[in-house]
């Protein structure tokens, strides 16, 4: 059996290969199994812009623009839920800071100008609040779970656990895995990559987040709220509390102290009695620089790694994506920025 690439893990890295690599005609099996994944349990948020100092993020423009290409298909509709972001002020001065950032260009199309003094009578907001536009929450669990029965039904999905020691080195080119062979291997596996033979000595560090679902009858919120936690409207009443963010942490479970952080961040911006439904928690893949990593094996050119999309990577991973494409293509290289060889030696 022969495809041009196999992809190894169906987070949203992987699920973004493969909507990049069928839309370009290039073949690819995916190899992945049915344990936990980080993409399965993130909030899905898609909004480029920094709401601590209301700046862009790096190339934001160009990351919207692609991953809502592939967020919008029809067949993944239902998965989707745009709405703005209401960014609570933390003190008067944030009112200037805000007026000052809605005039830049990277970012007015995203930043409404002014402010607002209350939008919830439930929700506290003594500075006031201001609109972030065009922005809105992915399900991925449900895009995920519609994108792999696609695949799945296609043959083109291998549900396993990969085995790196079945991997091997073609000498004309190209690697086989088993009974497959391929041209290029891409590695999309976040905090998974730890375990990897080849790029292991990756700076890609795992960082614990903690939510809540959380039963809040009467906020009736239409609109995705950012304080000291995002509060996510799921319908219903019911809303998503998040996150934390720690790099040093015990195990991947929930804890009772980040329950507590969480409940007692949610109280100071709601007014309202309310009922914690559940609580879990994920590991995010992280960098020291805080850019994904994306790019070839030093001493393997057929071995490819993307890692590294931390909090943002509903809008990293369609971007990644397109750039692997177009450098297998020979029409784009990879920028600076984010490639591995970055942080990779000889």
């Amino acid at each position: 059996m022969q495809c041009n690439v196999l992809i190894i893990g169906f987070g949203l890295a992987g699920w973004a290969l493969s909507e990049v690599l069928k839309k370009e005609g290039i073949s690819f099996t995916v190899y992945d199994t049915k344990q936990f994944s980080s993409s399965r349990v993130a909030t899905g948020i898609y909004n480029p812009v920094a709401l601590k100092r209301f700046r862009a993020i790096w190339n934001a423009n160009t990351l919207m623009e692609q991953a809502l290409l592939l967020y919008k298909q029809p067949k993944y509709i239902h998965t989707q839920h745009p709405m703005p972001i209401y960014r609570v002020f933390a003190a008067a001065a944030e009112h200037n800071e805000w007026a000052v950032a809605t005039d830049k260009y990277a970012v007015h199309t995203y930043l409404k100008p002014g402010f607002f003094s209350s939008i919830n009578a439930f929700i506290k907001t003594p500075y006031g609040l201001g609109e972030v536009q065009h922005t809105g929450w992915v399900d991925t669990n449900a895009l995920l779970d519609t994108a792999k029965k696609d695949l799945l039904s296609s043959g083109c999905f291998v549900e396993e656990q990969f085995n790196y020691d079945a991997l091997s080195i073609i000498a004309s080119g190209g690697v086989q895995y088993k009974n497959m062979n391929a041209q290029h291997v891409v590695f999309a596996e976040g905090v998974g990559v730890l375990n990897n033979p080849w790029f292991s000595n990756l700076p890609v560090i795992p960082n614990k987040g903690e939510w809540l679902i959380v039963s809040c009858k009467g906020l009736g919120l239409r609109q995705m709220i950012k304080g000291s936690v995002f509060i996510v409207p799921l319908g219903n009443d019911v809303y998503r509390v998040g996150a934390t963010y720690a790099r040093d942490f015990v195990d991947e479970d929930p804890s009772l102290e980040g329950k507590e952080w969480l409940v007692s961040k949610f109280e100071k911006l709601v007014t309202l009695p309310f009922t914690v439904l559940s609580h879990g928690a994920g590991l995010r893949p992280t960098t020291t620089d805080r850019k994904p990593i994306l790019g070839q094996h030093s001493s393997h050119a057929s071995f490819w790694c993307v890692n590294g999309l931390g909090s943002r990577g509903v809008l990293w991973a369609p971007y990644l994506a397109t750039l692997f494409v177009n450098a297998l293509k020979g029409t784009q290289k990879v920028p600076q920025e984010l490639d591995v060889r970055r942080f990779l030696t000889p």
